[in-house]
């Protein structure tokens, strides 16, 4: 699904259950400069398997200049992962030469969002001004 505004637009690639899908990920990776990552936090179980992922997103070249907000979702329900945890869990901290940020949020609320939108404006902004590209060739 593509929805957004005339200057962003959002592709809603990942969904539980659809593991058939996750190959095709890699065609709208071209001429991406930036990538909305969010986590269930309260999903601690699965936490492995959304590294394995977002790893593989972030390693395929046509990401290698992407920048990265992760939503650490749900964080109004108990039992939560902090985004601190989260963070460890995709091993953010692993990624050299890269920039990132993850914020806590509550989807349903609202909560975080327009602060990590920000962020990622901002930052494209600045990326943009630096002159990054986001073309890359794609192995994933």
């Amino acid at each position: 699904m593509k929805f957004g505004m005339p200057w962003l637009y959002f592709i809603r690639v990942g969904c539980r259950r659809k593991e058939k899908l996750r190959p095709l990920w890699r065609h709208y990776f071209n001429n991406t400069d930036g990538l909305i990552y969010v986590v269930d936090s309260l999903d601690r179980e699965r936490i492995g398997k959304a590294k394995a992922e977002f790893q593989a997103i972030v390693k395929d070249p046509f990401m290698l200049n992407a920048v990265i907000l992760v939503f650490a979702n749900k964080q109004d329900m108990k039992g939560a992962m902090t985004p601190m945890e989260v963070c460890e869990g995709l091993g953010l901290y692993d990624l050299k030469n890269r920039k990132w940020h993850i914020q806590g949020a509550c989807a349903l609320k609202g909560d975080g969002l327009y602060e990590g939108l920000d962020w990622l404006a901002s930052t494209l902004k600045e990326h943009k001004a630096a002159g990054f590209s986001s073309v890359g060739t794609s192995t994933f």
